[in-house]
């Protein structure tokens, strides 16, 4: 039988929540997001990508050899939890700064 704990439906309602909230933004503003980010953060802006993408292989080939509970696991969930938190603050100061301009 499965059981369902509340840190299930804390995690699901999060991702429904950041979902909800990637889907609001609108497509033009997030075509200028990677020029301005070069603009605002400089060469950091450029890393970000690079290390979403290890991170997120990383995360992959651990999850398909069913090791996602080990240690190493979860140390990658929790590196491409930090790194969406950091594109989405990223984003949303974007959005925000674009709509007081508008």
């Amino acid at each position: 039988m499965i059981t369902i704990h509340v840190g299930d439906v804390v995690a699901a309602s999060l991702a429904a929540a950041g979902a909800c909230l990637a889907c609001s933004i609108p497509a033009q503003t997030v075509r200028k997001f990677p020029l301005w980010a070069y603009q605002t953060y400089g060469r950091g802006a450029l890393l970000l990508p690079l290390l979403a993408v290890m991170v997120g292989t990383l995360l992959v080939s651990v999850a398909l050899e069913g090791q996602i509970n080990s240690n190493a696991g979860l140390a990658l969930v929790a590196a491409a939890a930090f790194l969406a938190l950091v594109l989405v603050s990223a984003v949303l100061r974007f959005w925000v700064s674009h709509k007081r301009k508008s």
